[in-house]
């Protein structure tokens, strides 16, 4: 292994100890910069564009091209990053049970046996270090429930003495219909009945067993969550008072964990879900649009193509429908009144929680009625404009954007306009995403509310990073666990939860691929990729996944189980992040999906990004976030996409052995991940640190990604 760790920098204890004590410098700033809150990590202010960009190098030191490689990041920027990854370790280590005092200075000093302590739970190399896996994993989203059973904020061992529960749902998150949040955990309740003698019973007043509400910050019970990302929720194990209850951060974008789900009011598609991506006159569209409406309404389509089947629905905006309070769901009526003052939107003055409200008359303080504004389909977070919804188009740097965009940033995160023109307002947040789904965040927090502790199998739904499955979440683990404390179910073979509203895709068959990865000691990968945040190795009809390298390979799919219509072989394949498609190519053709659905319109010929007719198919791919390109290899040669014009590059190809230094004329697969690229040919890889492409580390694929 190479003594060269994650931070650029081996830090001793004793300096560790120095650097928590050191304020932090200013930072660079990243565009559009956030301001007022956000949770980011952004500085402030509110320039969208990026700063310092002349005199880039091609990869390897070679002067010319000039877009290849951005310069390296300087030492004070990696040292601002050391001093931000320690605070966060810090803040880390002691709100999850792995430092044994609160007290701080104590705690600096209990640091290396901390770390270690977090290390051995999650099962990465004991170092005592801030290496990157370290780093990675304690940056994920996660439960708010302590890991440490010994120093547990949340006591545990403790089990219901009855098998008929109660539960009830306090309030609602505006960002699903109060339907689907009902749905969800019913669902997620169900997953557990299942598999014990426990039944569960819905209350609508009164005190329930399991007490479920969405708070934000500081919500009432000591335990404040952190704005988004982050904790996304916690629960209190079974005991009087707050046993049982469960509590979900508001700050997160919640759904069904595949964007974010839109259910729809009049039109003529009978409250049916918006379907992203649609087509409207021949444009692709990833979310609602005002587009062929005079008045502004925000619409989509419920189906894949409008322009073929004309179905279609209006998006929840406060113009609609409001929800809870007692206005009985009556739209808002601007402008209202409020303790004499008159507003024209909605607004969260006079409330703690931060939820945004507005009267359903012209005067609240005559009528006090009222109700909760839902969230825009388009709504935004960070950045400056608490909020509000994105505008398209919009106008930056005097080019006009139909879609989130994500230009102007160094961190690839996408962004929109909150007013018709950024230049002229300078109001901008960050476009939604694909969100947490509720139900198996939901799913994890009711196991602890049931009695259980976090699992250190990565594959239960018991552990305590998020991650996203379209399979049922309990694993062997899990019911082994929830079993002990409660029994087998009553009457054989347990039922299965109640289906989701929304039909999921298909789901893999019983018996999947004999194929045990770790005995091809010689293994060819034909392509890898970031999908949803986890790496996927495709091999021949198949692929496994792994959560961070070194982590333990997930079993063996076929392709076709979880993308329809992808052909037998996968020869390359990468995610374009502004969409959040996957894209595959496999001989001529190449694949785009929005989660498991193949896109209208394809597969379609490489000859579309400008490849040559006679190119017989791509080696590998991978997207570059420091200049927002796409490079394409095929043989020694190798091209380069711009996915913001879409299309090929100037005066490409150009042979591989020119401008990459060390890596080899042909390649079998490329990813881009965690700050750096790899390079994989036959059963090792090269790792580059994509800031200037230098070799870093050489090292085998089964042992160093696949936890062989």
């Amino acid at each position: 292994m190479s003594s060269h760790r994650g931070l650029g920098v081996r830090l001793p204890p004793l300096l560790l100890l120095l650097l928590a004590l050191l304020p932090l410098a200013p930072s660079a700033p990243l565009a559009p910069e956030s301001g007022g809150g956000e949770q980011t990590g952004d500085a402030g202010g509110a320039e969208p564009q990026d700063y310092g960009q002349p005199g880039q190098h091609d990869v390897g030191g070679r002067a010319g091209d000039g877009e290849d490689a951005p310069l390296a990041s300087s030492l004070q920027e990696k040292s601002e990053e050391q001093m931000r990854n320690l605070r966060m370790a810090m803040k880390y280590l002691k709100n999850l049970g792995y430092t044994e005092t609160r007290n701080d200075s104590s705690s600096m000093v209990q640091l290396p046996s901390s770390i270690r302590k977090m290390q051995r739970f999650f099962r990465l190399a004991e170092t005592g270090e801030l290496d990157a896996a370290t780093v990675a994993v304690m940056k994920k989203p996660r439960c708010g429930v302590p890991d440490v059973a010994a120093y547990n904020l949340f006591p545990r061992k403790e089990k219901w003495d009855q098998e008929q529960l109660t539960y009830r749902i306090l309030n609602y998150t505006p960002d699903l219909d109060t339907r689907l949040v009902d749905d969800a955990f019913a669902r997620a309740l169900a997953l557990w009945s299942a598999v014990t003698p426990l039944t569960f019973q819905r209350l609508y007043d009164g005190e329930a067993d399991i007490m479920i509400m969405f708070g934000r910050g500081e919500h009432g019970d000591g335990y404040p969550f952190d704005g988004k990302d982050g904790l996304l929720a916690h629960a209190f194990p079974p005991r009087s008072g707050e046993g049982g209850d469960s509590h979900f951060d508001d700050d997160e974008e919640w759904s069904l964990g595949e964007g974010k789900v839109i259910k729809t009011r009049f039109g003529n598609a009978e409250g049916a879900t918006c379907h992203f991506p649609f087509l409207f006159e021949g444009v692709e569209y990833t979310g609602c649009t005002a587009k062929g409406r005079k008045d502004g309404m925000l619409w989509c389509s419920t189906t894949a193509d409008f322009d073929t089947d004309a179905k279609y629905g209006f998006c929840p905006s406060e113009s609609l429908m409001t929800f809870g309070g007692n206005g009985g769901g009556k739209p808002c009526k601007f402008p209202f009144v409020f303790l004499g003052e008159t507003y024209d939107s909605c607004t969260a003055t006079g409330r703690k929680d931060g939820y945004r409200w507005c009267s359903t008359t012209e005067d609240y303080d005559r009528d006090k009625l009222y109700g909760f504004c839902p969230s825009d389909a388009m709504a935004t977070s960070g950045g400056n404009a608490e909020g509000a919804p994105c505008v398209f188009p919009f106008v930056f740097l005097d080019d006009s954007y139909d879609a989130c965009t994500q230009n102007g940033r160094k961190d690839g995160k996408s962004w929109c306009a909150t007013t018709s023109s950024f230049d002229d307002d300078k109001k901008w947040g960050f476009c939604p995403d694909a969100g947490y789904s509720l139900y198996l965040v939901a799913a994890h927090e009711f196991g602890h509310a049931l009695g259980l502790e976090h699992s250190q199998e990565e594959e239960a739904l018991m552990f305590p990073t998020y991650k996203f499955t379209r399979d049922n979440p309990l694993t062997p683990d899990d019911i082994a666990g929830i079993q002990y404390l409660y029994g087998e179910g009553k009457g054989g073979k347990p039922s299965q939860p109640t289906k989701a509203p929304v039909a999921p895709p298909t789901q893999a068959p019983d018996t999947g691929p004999k194929y045990e990865v770790c005995k091809d000691v010689k293994v060819k990968f034909d392509a890898i990729a970031q999908i949803n945040g986890q790496v996927y190795f495709f091999k021949n009809k198949m692929h496994m996944r792994v959560t961070h390298p070194g982590s333990r390979a997930g079993r063996p799919r076929w392709n076709t189980d979880v993308w329809e219509g992808l052909p037998e072989r996968v020869e390359a394949a990468y995610t374009e992040p502004s969409s959040n498609h996957t894209v595959f190519f496999s001989g001529t053709k190449y694949w785009a999906y929005a989660g498991g659905k193949l896109l209208p319109g394809y597969p379609k010929s490489v000859t579309r990004l400008g490849l040559p007719a006679e190119l017989p198919g791509l080696d590998a791919a991978f997207y570059w976030s420091h200049n927002k390109k796409t490079y394409l290899f095929a043989g020694d040669k190798y091209w380069r996409y711009n996915e913001h014009k879409k299309k090929m590059d100037a005066d490409y190809p150009k042979l591989i052995g020119d401008y990459w230094n060390g890596v080899p004329d042909s390649v079998d697969a490329t990813l881009a991940h965690g700050g750096a690229v790899y390079f994989f040919k036959d059963f090792y890889y090269q790792k580059y640190m994509d800031r200037n492409l230098r070799l870093n580390k050489v090292g085998v694929s089964l042992k160093d990604w696949l936890g062989c």
